[in-house]
């Protein structure tokens, strides 16, 4: 049992809790507020020539991609999960949160440990252990180094976002590869630190969804700048909607993750 929660992770230790309920650093300047208004893809964004190649910069970002994940791994932080069932107002009718310290242990392995759990109040959200599996393994990069070669970049233009100068670029993937999830949606670039600050899409595999399928699909991301010069995500958020009768339900999906420190286990081992 020991094994399957290690191996389970962040998702195993979520599970256990939705069951139960069910029953009874350094900020950058995007961390988003309490309450952050998600902005998708901008109507018109300005579209006059970059000052850079776009190809230039899908090249910058790529490569800062691999250096970001592969720091990413080595970090220790912690992770508060919250799921909404919300009503007509907007605000949350049912709720479930679980927050997690995910940090590697001596022998390089990552674990999720469980700091709180709230009682569940969802009526009509069940999640399962498979469910929050597919999120825990969610892509955090999957733009990274040689990855970028089964994606198709379009740029966009540009847009302010916040106090940061960003290039928008269109995502696709060159082909759909079964059973490997690929982005696809819109990131944009910090024009400084040539860095995805923020994504909004999807993944694809080109399997059909399965019956009682994880509910959220859209996802959006925002990332937070780490000792200055790594960009991880810090905040995802989705909202979908479950059948209820008749009726639709909005639901919401919000994972922040904080307090990013570099883990003692592998830090004399580690430089950047």
């Amino acid at each position: 049992m020991r094994k399957a929660i290690e191996r389970l992770g962040l998702a195993a230790l979520v599970a256990l809790g939705v069951t139960a309920g069910a029953r009874a650093q350094q900020p950058g300047p995007i961390v988003p507020p309490e309450n952050p208004k998600i902005k998708t893809v901008p109507l018109h964004p300005e579209t006059a020539p970059t000052r850079i190649p776009p190809a230039l910069i899908v090249a910058q970002f790529t490569a800062n991609e691999a250096k970001y994940k592969a720091a990413y791994a080595k970090f220790d932080f912690q992770q508060t999960i919250r799921v909404e069932e919300l009503g007509t107002a907007g605000g949350p009718t049912g709720t479930y949160e679980v927050k997690v310290l995910s940090h590697l242990k001596p022998n390089g392995e990552r674990y999720d440990r469980l700091l709180s759990h709230s009682p569940s109040s969802l009526e009509y959200v069940h999640l399962s252990a498979q469910d929050l599996e597919v999120l825990a393994e969610m892509p955090l990069f999957p733009l990274a180094g040689k990855q970028a070669g089964k994606y198709n970049f379009i740029y966009q233009g540009t847009e302010k976002l916040d106090q940061l100068s960003t290039f928008i670029f269109r995502v696709k993937p060159k082909r759909i590869i079964p059973g490997e999830q690929l982005f696809s949606g819109v990131i944009w670039v910090d024009d400084h630190d040539m860095a995805i600050v923020k994504s909004y899409g999807k993944f694809v595999n080109g399997e059909p969804p399965s019956a009682g399928a994880l509910p959220f699909i859209v996802f959006e991301t925002a990332r937070e700048n780490t000792q200055g010069k790594f960009w991880f995500p810090a905040f995802i958020r989705s909202d979908d909607v479950v059948a209820v009768g008749q009726n639709q339900l909005p639901i919401r999906l919000v994972i922040r993750s904080s307090d990013f420190r570099l883990s003692q286990a592998k830090s004399n081992a580690v430089s950047f």
